[in-house]
């Protein structure tokens, strides 16, 4: 959390315990704090060239289907990305991004 979002939740309090501040007040800025605090915390998503998908794909050991199969797309959908015809979406590239820094295993339940 930023120092200012710290201090503007100290000051909140301050204000809380003397009563200035209303309970739903000071649980919203306690609410907001927090997400603001996992939105920092959440890493950009990197676009990737049908090369890098190819390589990150190869790096796993994972064949095309496998790969499509943990992204809940088409194999043919993979290919096409890898051949720079198609590019995934946001959500597939958060997906790629996340096996590309954590492996396969965190899709493995």
């Amino acid at each position: 959390m930023s120092r200012r979002m710290k201090r503007m939740v100290e000051e909140a309090k301050e204000l809380h315990a003397i009563g200035v501040m209303s309970d739903t007040d000071f649980n919203e800025i306690k609410r907001l704090a927090k997400q603001a605090e996992i939105n920092d915390r959440i890493a950009a998503v990197k676009a990737m060239s049908g090369e890098e998908i190819k390589a990150l794909r190869v790096r796993w050991g994972m064949s095309q289907s496998v790969l499509a199969h943990t992204l809940g797309m088409s194999k043919e959908s993979v290919s096409k990305w890898e051949r720079n015809e198609i590019k995934p979406s946001g959500p597939a590239l958060r997906i790629l991004n996340t096996l590309a820094s954590k492996g396969p295993e965190v899709f493995v339940s």
